[in-house]
C-alpha cells in the first residue's frame, strides 16, 4: 500500500505535459473563437450590403412613384429590379437573396421591403451550423399626390377693352400677368414633392381643340359661302371644324368621351369666331404654359360654358385616349389625386351655338355651365371662380359654379382691377399648393 501510495503523490506532482494539454484544450477554444468572430465579421458585412441594397431600391420606388415614372401597380416589379441592380455590385448575387414581402400601402403611402439572404458559415460548419440567415426590412414614405389644374380662359372681344373708365390697362393684358403669376406660384420650388400639371382651355365663341381633333368624334358642320357685295348665300359646303361647340343629347353634361355615342359638336367658323388660341393639355412644362398665356389673342362672344366643360374633359380619364401620354390624368377616385378648375370670365355668357344663332344664348349657356359645374363637383374636382370687372349676373354665375367658401379656402373672387386679378390668381395657385400667404 505504501508503494502505492508513493506512486499517487508522484504522479500528482509531475508536471510535465501540462501544457500540451492546456494548448489542445485552449486551441481548441482559440480556433472556434476566432472562425466564430470571422463568420460575425462576415454576418455584419452581409447584413450591411443587404440592407444597402434594400434601402436603395425603397428610395429608388418611392422616388418613382413621386415623380409619376412608376405606378402603383408596378410598384413591386420596380423593387425587384432596383434591387438586383443594387445587389449585383456588391458581391450578392440576386439569385441568393429572397425578398419576404414587398407592401405597397397607398393611403399611408409607404414602400415596405423585408428580405432575407443565407450566409455560407467557415468552421462554424464543424459543429453543423452550415448557414446563417440575414435579413433586412426597410419602409419609405413616398408623395403620389398628383394635383392636375384646368384652367378656362377668357380670350372674348371684351377682353381687348380697358379695365374701367379710370384704368387703361387692357384686361388681356391683366389676365396674362395674372395667370402667369399662378404658374408660377404653382411651379416654385417649396420643397413639395406633389407632381403638378396644369392645362389651358382659352376661350371665347368656342374651344380652339385642334390638338386632339384627330382622336375625337366632332360632327361636321355645313355652312354657308357668302358673297362678299350683298352677303347672301352663294353656296354651302360641308367641312371638318377645328372649333367645337356644346355637346347636346343625354351626355351634354357628363364626362363622356367624345366618341359615336356621343360626339361633340362642330363650330361653324364662317359664322362665328374660332379663337386661334388652342386648347393645352395638362403638362408639367411651366415656360410652355407661360408662352401659351403670353400669345393670347382676343375676339369673339362668350360661351364660357363649353371652356367649363372642356375643363371637365381635361381632367376625366375617360379622355385619355385623346391627350399625350404625359397629359393623362387619373380616375377620380385615385389614391391622392387632387383635380381642380379655375375658371374666369369678364362678362355674362351669351352664346350657345347649338340653338342661338344670333349670339344671344344667355340663358342656355349659363344653365349649360351651371349643369356641368355641378357635375364636376359632384366628381370630386374642386372649381376656384374669377369674376373680373363683369358685372352681376356674371358675379352670379361664377359663385354659383364654385365650391362653397370654407374657413381656410376661398373659391369664388370678384375682382375689378389688376391688382385683384393677381391676387386672386396667386391665392388661388397658393391654396391648390397647401401654402398659407401671409400677405
Amino acid at each position: 500500500m505504501r508503494l502505492v501510495t508513493d506512486r499517487l503523490k508522484e504522479f500528482s506532482r509531475d508536471q510535465r505535459g501540462n501544457f500540451a494539454i492546456m494548448f489542445a484544450i485552449l486551441g481548441t477554444s482559440l480556433l472556434l473563437g476566432t472562425a466564430l468572430s470571422i463568420d460575425v465579421a462576415r454576418m455584419f458585412m452581409y447584413q450591411n450590403k443587404l440592407t444597402f441594397a434594400v434601402d436603395a431600391a425603397a428610395l429608388a420606388t418611392t422616388q418613382g412613384l413621386t415623380l409619376g415614372d412608376i405606378e402603383l401597380d408596378d410598384a413591386e416589379e420596380a423593387v425587384r429590379k432596383y434591387l438586383d441592380a443594387n445587389l449585383d455590385g456588391r458581391n450578392l448575387k440576386p439569385s441568393n437573396v429572397m425578398i419576404d414581402g414587398i407592401y405597397v400601402d397607398p393611403v399611408d403611402r409607404t414602400v415596405q421591403i423585408d428580405a432575407h439572404t443565407l450566409m455560407p458559415t467557415t468552421l462554424a460548419g464543424v459543429v453543423g451550423y452550415d448557414n446563417h440567415k440575414v435579413a433586412a426590412s426597410t419602409k419609405a414614405k413616398f408623395s403620389d399626390t398628383e394635383v392636375e389644374v384646368a384652367m378656362a380662359l377668357d380670350i372674348t372681344g371684351s377682353m381687348s377693352w380697358d379695365i374701367s373708365y379710370w384704368d387703361h390697362t387692357k384686361r388681356i393684358t391683366a389676365l396674362k400677368s395674372a395667370a402667369e403669376l399662378a404658374i408660377t406660384t404653382l411651379f416654385t420650388d417649396d420643397g413639395s414633392t406633389d407632381r403638378i400639371r396644369v392645362g389651358l382651355v382659352p376661350y371665347s365663341t368656342s374651344v380652339n381643340v385642334t390638338p386632339i381633333l384627330d382622336k375625337i368624334e366632332v360632327t361636321p358642320v355645313t355652312a354657308c359661302v357668302k358673297y362678299r357685295k350683298n352677303g347672301s348665300c352663294k353656296t354651302w359646303d360641308t367641312f371638318d371644324p377645328v372649333c367645337v361647340h356644346e355637346r347636346t343629347g343625354p351626355q351634354q353634361y357628363t364626362d363622356a368621351f367624345a366618341d359615336s355615342t356621343a360626339k361633340i359638336g362642330g363650330s361653324n367658323k364662317y359664322e362665328y369666331t374660332c379663337p386661334s388660341a388652342q386648347i393645352e393639355p395638362l403638362t408639367e412644362n411651366e415656360d410652355l404654359l407661360k408662352s401659351r398665356i403670353s400669345a393670347l389673342t382676343t375676339g369673339g362672344n362668350t360661351a364660357g360654358h363649353i371652356a367649363i366643360a372642356w375643363a371637365y374633359y381635361m381632367l376625366s380619364s375617360k379622355w385619355n385616349a385623346a391627350w399625350p401620354d404625359e397629359s393623362d390624368v387619373q380616375d377620380f377616385d385615385y389614391p391622392g389625386v387632387r383635380k381642380y378648375a379655375i375658371i374666369m370670365t369678364d362678362g355674362a355668357f351669351n352664346t350657345f351655338e347649338s340653338e342661338d344663332q344670333d349670339g344671344s344664348g344667355a340663358t342656355n349657356s349659363s344653365n349649360y355651365a351651371k349643369s356641368v359645374c355641378t357635375a364636376m363637383k359632384s366628381s370630386g374636382i374642386k372649381i376656384y371662380s374669377i369674376a373680373f370687372g363683369a358685372g352681376t349676373t356674371a358675379a352670379n354665375l361664377m359663385k354659383d359654379c364654385a365650391n362653397t367658401d370654407t374657413a381656410s379656402s376661398q373659391y369664388f373672387y370678384n375682382t375689378t382691377s389688376q391688382a385683384e386679378l393677381e391676387a386672386a390668381f396667386k391665392q388661388i395657385a397658393a391654396d391648390i399648393k397647401g401654402l398659407r400667404l401671409i400677405n
